[in-house]
C-alpha cells in the first residue's frame, strides 16, 4: 500500500510533532529565532498546503527576458562530497564537547586509517630495532672477551651453544649493527613520509571545513567577530596543528615506543637494577607534565594576543586611505606596538617555562647515570650481572633520558597544537542561526511577490529594531524604503535573503514562507547591489560573472552594456581581462557600482535589492548609475534603501520607517501632500532645482 505525497508529508509532520528528534537530530534546548518564528502560530502558506505539488523552476539566461528550464532538483540524489558530509556533521551539534571533537577528528582521519596503521607499524619496528642496538656490543663483551652467557632475547640458547669462533661472533655483531642501521633508516624514511602525507591531507581537510563553516555562519556571528582573528585561526592555528602532526607525533610516538621497549628489557635483565635506574623517572614525568600545563596557559594567552594583533593589522591596512589621509600613522604605530608587546610578553612567558625543563631533565639524567655506575659496579663485582649487562644498562640510561628530553621539548609543539585546536573548535562549535529546516525544499521560480506578515526583529533581547511590520509588495513593483540612520531599513531588506530570520512573524515570497526553502535556492533568485560594491581580486570579467559563473562572453558583455559599464571597460588596457586591485581600489566609485549592477543584471533574478547604490558618487556618476539601475530594475521586484531621496525616482511606492514601525506609505506625490515625515526629509535634502527635475522625471514615468 503506497501513501500519496501530501498524506505522506502530513504523516511525517505529525510524527515529528509527537516524537521530536525521531529522525536522528537531537532536540535543542535553546530555541533559535527561526524556530521561535516557526512555532509562533504563523498561518500556513500556499506552499505548505500543497506539499506534494511539483515545482518547475526556470532560470533566465543572459540579460534578456527569455527563460530556460532549470535542471530538476529532485532527480536522483547526487554523490555527496566529503566536504558536504563534514558541513552536515558540523551543522548538527549546538556545541562540540570532547566526544564530538574526537568524533570529528576520527571523521577526518578515517580515510587514512590504512596509512596510519602502516606508519604505526613502522614506528614499532624502529623502536624494536632501536632497543636492540646495544646488544651486539654486549654479545662481543660477554661471549668473546669475558666468555659469559650472552642472554640475548630469543636467540641466547643458539648463540651460546653454536660452534662459532670469537672473530666469527665479532663479524656477525658488526653485520648486525650495520643491518639495524640500514633497516632503521629505511623504516624512518617510510613512516616519516606516510605521517607527513597524512598530516598535509588532514590539515587540508580541516582548513577546508573551517573555511566552509565560516562562510556559512550567519551574519550575526560575523558581526561579533574580528576578521583578523578569524584569519589567524584559519592560518596560524591550523599551521600549529600541522607542525604537531608532521613533527610532534613522530617525536612523541617513536620516543614513547623506545622508552617502553627499553624499560621492558631492563626489567627482563634485572628488575632490581631497573628499579634503581628508573627511580627518578616519576619525578621527571611529573615535572614535564607540570610545565606543560604552564606552557599551555601561556601559549593560549599568546595565541589570543596574536589574533588581536592580526585583527588590528587587517583593520589598519583595510583603512589605509583614512589612516594616511588623517596622518594618524604614529597613533596606529603606538597601538600596534602596545599589542605587540602584549604578544611578546605572552610568548616570552611560554619560552621561560619551556627553558626550565631541559636543565631539570639533565640533572635528573645525571642522577640516573650515577645510580647505574654505583649499582652496576656493585652487581658486577658480586657476580649478579655481567659486564655486558652493565653496558646495556648504560646505553639504555643514556638513550632513556634522551627520549624523555625530546618528549619534554615537544611539549611546546603539542601545547601550541592543542591551543590552536581549541580556537578552531570555538568557531566550529557555532551553528548558524539561519539554516535550512529539516525538510526544506528547493524554491520554485519566483514571480516576485513579497509579503512581511507581523514581522518583528531584535538584535538584542528587549531592543526591537522592527515591530509588527505588515507589508505587501507586488511582482515587479519598485519599493523605496526611507528613514533615518538606525531606523531598520537594511534590517528589513536583509530578512528577504535570510541574512537574518525574524524574531516573530514570517516573510513570504509568492505566498510561501521563505524558511521552507533551502537557503541556496532562495538566494539564487535574489540579486544585490550594495552601498559598498565589493569587488574581488581578479579580472573585470570574473567580477561580473561572479554571481553566475557559467555565463557566456556575449551575456557578460550584454550585462555590461545594460549597466552603462561597457564604455569604460573597453577603454581599460586589457578590456574585460583587466585585473582589478583588492576591493576594486583601481576603479572609481561609479565604475565599481556599474560593475556591481552588471553582476546583478547578469544574474537576472526576479528580486533585486539596492542598498543606497549611489552613496558617495558625484552628480555625473550618480546620473549614469541611476540610468543603469533603472534598466536593471525593469520587470523585477526591487527594494531600494534610500538615504538620498534623489534615488526614489525609481520607486513606484515609498515607505517611511521610524521607531521600528512603518509610519508613512504612499507615492512620492501622496507623501509630499501629507506634509509628514517624508516631506520633512525631502525638504532637508532636495534643492528646488532637484525637486523640479524629480517631478519632471516622475511625470515622464
Amino acid at each position: 500500500m503506497s501513501m500519496t505525497q501530501p498524506y505522506k508529508e502530513a504523516f511525517l509532520k505529525a510524527l515529528d510533532k509527537a516524537y521530536p528528534g525521531w529522525a536522528g537530530e537531537p532536540r535543542s534546548t535553546v530555541v533559535s529565532s527561526s524556530e521561535r518564528t516557526e512555532n509562533n502560530g504563523t498561518k500556513p502558506s500556499a506552499v505548505d498546503s500543497m506539499p506534494g505539488e511539483p515545482h518547475r523552476s526556470t532560470e533566465t539566461a543572459g540579460t534578456g527576458g527569455e527563460s530556460r528550464p532549470r535542471v530538476p532538483t529532485r532527480a536522483e540524489p547526487p554523490q555527496v562530497s566529503k566536504a558536504a558530509k563534514s558541513r552536515e556533521m558540523l551543522s548538527q551539534p549546538r556545541s562540540l564537547g570532547l566526544d564530538q571533537r574526537l568524533l570529528y577528528f576520527f571523521h577526518l582521519f578515517r580515510p587514512y586509517c590504512g596509512k596510519i596503521s602502516l606508519a604505526f607499524a613502522g614506528i614499532v619496528m624502529e623502536a624494536v630495532l632501536g632497543v636492540m642496538r646495544p646488544w651486539p656490543l654486549k654479545v662481543v663483551v660477554d661471549r668473546v672477551l669475558t666468555h659469559r652467557p650472552s642472554r640475548v632475547p630469543f636467540i641466547h640458547h643458539w648463540l651460546d651453544t653454536a660452534p662459532l669462533t670469537g672473530m666469527q661472533i665479532v663479524y656477525g655483531c658488526c653485520a648486525a649493527v650495520l643491518l639495524i642501521a640500514v633497516i632503521t633508516g629505511l623504516t624512518a624514511y617510510w613512516y616519516t613520509r606516510l605521517i607527513g602525507n597524512i598530516g598535509q591531507h588532514f590539515v587540508f581537510d580541516l582548513r577546508r571545513d573551517l573555511f566552509g563553516h565560516m562562510q556559512r555562519l550567519s551574519l550575526s556571528f560575523h558581526d561579533r567577530q574580528r576578521t583578523g582573528d578569524l584569519t589567524t585561526r584559519l592560518t596560524s592555528d591550523i599551521q600549529s596543528i600541522q607542525d604537531f602532526i608532521t613533527n610532534g607525533v613522530i617525536v612523541f610516538c617513536t620516543n614513547t615506543m623506545l622508552l617502553t621497549g627499553m624499560a621492558i628489557l631492563m626489567f627482563w635483565v634485572n628488575w632490581r637494577f631497573a628499579f634503581a635506574t628508573l627511580s627518578v623517572s616519576p619525578l621527571m614525568f611529573w615535572i614535564v607534565y607540570r610545565h606543560k600545563l604552564l606552557i599551555k596557559r601561556a601559549t593560549r594567552k599568546a595565541r589570543a594576543s596574536t589574533g588581536l594583533l592580526a585583527a588590528l593589522a587587517q583593520e589598519t591596512l583595510a583603512s589605509i586611505r583614512i589612516v594616511q589621509g588623517l596622518a594618524q600613522e604614529d597613533q596606529i604605530d603606538d597601538r600596534f606596538q602596545a599589542q605587540s608587546e602584549n604578544t611578546l610578553q605572552a610568548f616570552l612567558e611560554s619560552i621561560r617555562y619551556q627553558a626550565r625543563i631541559a636543565p631539570v631533565v639533565d640533572f635528573l639524567s645525571a642522577i640516573g647515570l650515577a645510580m647505574v655506575m654505583w649499582y652496576g659496579a656493585k652487581c658486577v663485582l658480586s657476580g649478579q650481572l655481567t659486564t655486558g649487562d652493565v653496558i646495556v644498562f648504560f646505553a639504555y640510561v643514556n638513550s632513556f633520558y634522551t627520549p624523555m628530553k625530546a618528549i619534554s621539548r615537544s611539549a611546546n609543539t603539542f601545547t601550541k597544537a592543542s591551543v590552536g585546536a581549541e580556537r578552531i573548535f570555538e568557531v566550529l562549535q557555532h551553528r548558524s542561526e539561519v539554516r535550512d529546516r529539516r525538510r526544506a525544499r528547493p524554491a520554485p521560480q519566483f514571480k516576485g511577490a513579497i509579503q512581511f506578515r507581523d514581522v518583528s526583529f531584535e538584535y538584542e533581547a528587549g531592543a526591537p529594531v522592527l515591530s509588527k511590520i505588515n507589508l505587501s509588495i507586488a511582482p515587479g513593483e519598485k519599493l523605496a524604503i526611507v528613514g533615518a540612520t538606525g531606523a531598520g531599513k537594511s534590517t528589513l531588506v536583509s530578512l528577504v535573503p535570510r541574512f537574518y530570520d525574524p524574531t516573530e512573524g514570517a516573510v513570504l515570497i509568492d505566498g510561501g514562507d521563505i524558511r521552507n526553502y533551502s537557503l541556496h535556492s532562495l538566494r539564487e533568485q535574489i540579486s544585490l547591489v550594495l552601498q559598498d560594491s565589493l569587488l574581488l581580486s581578479g579580472t573585470i570579467r570574473d567580477n561580473i560573472a561572479f554571481g553566475r559563473t557559467n555565463a557566456t562572453d556575449e551575456e557578460i558583455c550584454a550585462a555590461a552594456r545594460t549597466a552603462n559599464a561597457e564604455e569604460f571597460i573597453r577603454r581599460l588596457p586589457n578590456g574585460y581581462d583587466t585585473r582589478v586591485g583588492e576591493r576594486g581600489t583601481t576603479l572609481s566609485g561609479g565604475q565599481k557600482q556599474r560593475i556591481a549592477i552588471a553582476r546583478a543584471v547578469l544574474r537576472n533574478a526576479p528580486i533585486l535589492i539596492l542598498d543606497e547604490p549611489t552613496s558617495g558618487l558625484d552628480a555625473a556618476a550618480e546620473r549614469t548609475v541611476m540610468d543603469a539601475l533603472e534598466r536593471a530594475a525593469a520587470g523585477r521586484t526591487t527594494l531600494i534603501i534610500a538615504h538620498r531621496l534623489s534615488t526614489v525616482r525609481l520607486a513606484d511606492r515609498i515607505i517611511i520607517l521610524d521607531g521600528a514601525n512603518i509610519v508613512e506609505e504612499g507615492t512620492h506625490a501622496e507623501l509630499l501632500a501629507r506634509n509628514g515625515r517624508y516631506a520633512y526629509l525631502y525638504r532637508l535634502q532636495v534643492t528646488p532645482r532637484e525637486a523640479a527635475v524629480l517631478h519632471a522625471t516622475k511625470s515622464e514615468n
